[in-house]
């Protein structure tokens, strides 16, 4: 039977909201999992060891479970997993057992498998892509590209073709990371999605592979009208038009000069500006 963690507990926002709203920037995905803890409830004042919040996942109460899944990705995080030999396989079965629990909870102990960096958990993340639960499939996603075991391409490219958006851009940024060329058809596919983060997630991926179909969604994100069109923050324009523009350069090359003449000395934002005028110097005049 599923426990649902208590509503107090909880954040007032999805963390599809929070953290997926646009998943293409290249700064360590072990960021974004830290944050999905940090923002799960009130932090516990006592700590414990990590054998302690592996007892507390598996028998504890609900509230003490989701903290005892946070502390253990904190401890995760401060280098302690080390002290303790097969802590992954420990994770795993506890995962494999949260099939018919509390989604965040199996959210969380994705997150720590993928934050443990052993590729042996590759098998039981890929059985988390069939969960119902979307979120679910997302987290699993996240930590498969945490891992970036080439074993998880097929699964991934599976998931590509969700009817979940959210799923479908994670997973392009999931085999970004892995960088396995087999992903490159899926990638180019999701160029046509109809969903713009989508097909934005998917450049930055094929861009990776130097792949010059990205070039359009890239100059699309450079595009602040399109964006808007998006409804995108101000904060995630300025972000996407900032990301696009080293693989932009990198792919279009002498191509890329116009729009970025154009953006350091119009555009709205002076932090765009600013990087445009550093892209520009990257150009090459051929």
């Amino acid at each position: 039977m599923t426990t649902n963690l208590p509503q107090s507990d909880l954040p007032k926002e999805s963390p599809r909201t929070i953290l997926f709203q646009f998943v293409i920037f290249p700064l360590g995905i072990v960021a974004i999992g830290v944050g999905i803890f940090l923002l799960f409830g009130l932090l516990a004042t006592e700590k414990s060891s990590i054998p302690d919040y592996l007892n507390q996942i598996r028998s504890g109460s609900a509230h003490e479970r989701g903290h005892a899944a946070y502390q253990l990705s904190r401890s995760i995080n401060r280098g302690e997993a080390k002290k303790y030999p097969n802590l992954e396989q420990q994770v795993a079965s506890i995962y494999t057992q949260s099939k018919n629990d509390d989604p965040r909870i199996r959210q969380y102990l994705a997150l720590v498998l993928g934050k443990l960096e052993d590729k042996l958990a590759t098998s039981v993340l890929l059985d988390g892509l069939t969960d119902k639960d979307a979120e679910s499939r997302l987290y699993a996603i996240v930590a498969l590209g945490e891992l970036k075991d080439p074993d998880a391409v097929p699964a991934l490219m599976t998931a590509t073709r969700d009817d979940d958006k959210d799923v479908r851009k994670t997973s392009a940024f999931a085999l970004g990371a892995i960088g396995d060329a087999r992903a490159l058809p899926a990638l180019a596919a999701l160029i046509e999605d109809q969903v713009a983060d989508v097909r934005f997630n998917a450049a930055m991926a094929l861009a990776r592979f130097n792949d010059k179909r990205a070039v359009g969604p890239l100059r699309e994100m450079l595009d602040r009208s399109r964006l808007k069109a998006a409804h995108m923050r101000e904060d995630q324009i300025e972000d996407t038009m900032i990301m696009a523009m080293e693989p932009y350069v990198q792919l279009a090359r002498g191509e890329a000069r116009p729009e970025l003449e154009k953006l350091a000395k119009s555009d709205a934002s002076l932090r765009v500006q600013a990087d445009a005028r550093q892209a520009l110097t990257h150009v090459p005049r051929d």
